[in-house]
């Protein structure tokens, strides 16, 4: 596996193996390199054979074929200890200068020298591949530290992708590369194309420019393209923590900004509503004509429902600060409904009728009686607002096991599937009802006090048209009607 510049951090403090590396790049020089060390081997053996038997004298071949089995690998190795074997018995072994060996003892050295020198051989081939399989994966080791460490400093990863393109097709052999994220290239150009693949998820591919035949099937090309798609995919997750962490910052403030304001205009605009109130509740009883107590009618009607609204605000600063305090207690659900229509009544006199329906044996359920008939004169009142006068509005409590489902539906223009959550936000209108008079508080502070009693409040499109709002509470054990 080759090396970029910066993956040699370390190239002044090894020995210089460039001579080797040549040789090994270069199989033209293996056939000179073997009869060089053969003949070599033989030059040492005759000036070591007048002193040293030459039975013990073969032993020297044996450096040569280690030699050229760790340079050119096993074959090489083995031909050179055939080569090795013939040039010491014709050279060596009586008769002298013939391939004849009479003597038994030199058919036992011959075939003792040529077993170890296959012996050698083999191992000294494998370690060679040992030794560039530790090599490979170094430099993989040093490639993907690179490669993190590029990731990690980047400010975004888009402008760290050509960088880490370039250092991994080069590292497999190519002139250059670069990663593309957009569709995958067509199959008569995947010749030179690296898939990135991480966990069955495709992150783009590397796109090399003249890669070596065959560099897609190798093993290092697989490891290459799994520590880029890991990387990928770990910028990608970064970059979306981070601006989920942006986003967080910011709502978290914009709420604290929103729930001072709550507090301090609900807080502020209550006492000049109270004293407008008491004000116009004591002109009652003055000796006005009609036109004047018509006038007192609307300043009435307007000052309670801007004290119904701040209400409603002061009750959202409590359930986002989370001090929404609950009485509990048992509730029968009969008389919960007729109180809120009674209650819906006096507010809303007038518009759809409201059709009730009860299960036959309904069990008493426990929470906050006032925050619960809160909750359920607030669905009513939304589902008045959107139904046609002739439409009625539809009731309906029913047991489902361990809880109670309290359903208020209407036939009114429904709620699309993507505004489902978003209509229980503070203040959020429609964009197809803007004019449809309201703070856009009701729903939110419904939703806040059914989870505050421990419920769950819904909403589904009604089939034939309008909306299902469901009110779902826990029946406790122990406790029936």
């Amino acid at each position: 596996m080759a090396l970029t510049q910066s993956d040699r951090p370390a190239a002044g403090r090894r020995p210089d193996t460039s001579l080797l590396r040549a040789l090994e790049s270069s199989r033209a020089t293996a056939p000179a390199v073997c009869a060089a060390l053969v003949l070599l081997s033989t030059l040492v053996t005759a000036l070591v054979t007048p002193t040293v038997p030459y039975e013990a004298a073969g032993v020297i071949y044996l450096v040569g074929v280690l030699g050229v089995s760790s340079i050119y690998g096993l074959w090489w190795g083995l031909a050179t200890s055939v080569a090795s074997a013939l040039a010491y018995n014709f050279f060596f072994l009586p008769p002298a200068h013939t391939f004849v060996i009479n003597s038994s003892s030199d058919w036992a050295a011959l075939a003792a020298f040529v077993l170890t020198a296959l012996v050698t051989s083999n191992l000294a081939s494998r370690a060679r591949s040992e030794r560039d399989e530790a090599a490979r994966r170094a430099a993989e080791a040093r490639l993907s530290e690179s490669f993190a460490t590029l990731v990690a400093d980047a400010d975004d990863l888009a402008s760290v992708l050509p960088t880490l393109a370039s250092q991994a097709a080069r590292s497999l052999g190519a002139t250059d590369g670069v990663i593309h994220r957009g569709t995958p290239s067509p199959p008569e150009r995947r010749g030179s194309v690296l898939p990135l693949v991480f966990n069955d998820r495709w992150m783009g591919e590397l796109r090399m420019i003249e890669p070596p035949q065959g560099t897609l099937d190798t093993a290092a090309a697989e490891r290459v393209a799994r520590s880029l798609a890991g990387l990928i995919a770990l910028g990608e997750e970064r970059e979306r923590r981070i601006h989920q962490q942006v986003q967080a910052e910011a709502l978290s403030r914009s709420d604290d900004l929103k729930t001072a304001l709550l507090r301090a205009v609900s807080h502020d605009l209550r006492s000049p509503l109270m004293a407008i109130s008491t004000a116009a509740g004591g002109l009652r009883y003055a000796g006005l004509d009609d036109e004047d107590r018509e006038l007192l009618e609307t300043i009435t009607e307007q000052t309670g429902r801007m004290n119904r609204m701040i209400e409603n605000l002061l009750d959202l600063s409590k359930l986002q600060a989370g001090a929404a305090s609950t009485q509990a207690d048992w509730i029968d659900l009969r008389e919960l409904v007729e109180a809120s229509a009674d209650e819906l009544a006096r507010r809303m006199p007038g518009g759809p009728a409201i059709d009730v329906r009860f299960d036959a044996d309904l069990p008493l359920v426990r929470g906050d009686a006032p925050q619960l008939q809160r909750v359920l004169v607030n669905l009513l009142e939304n589902a008045r607002k959107f139904s046609p006068p002739d439409q009625p509005v539809q009731v309906a409590v029913h047991r489902r096991g361990a809880r109670v489902e309290l359903s208020v539906s209407d036939r009114g223009p429904g709620v699309p599937p993507d505004e489902a959550d978003r209509i229980f936000e503070p203040f959020y209108r429609s964009p197809e009802r803007r004019n449809v008079p309201g703070s856009g508080l009701g729903l939110a502070i419904a939703r806040g006090l059914a989870e505050a009693n421990a419920g769950t409040l819904a909403v589904e499109q009604r089939d034939g048209g309008g909306s299902v709002f469901t009110l779902t509470l826990p029946v406790p054990a122990g406790r029936s009607r």
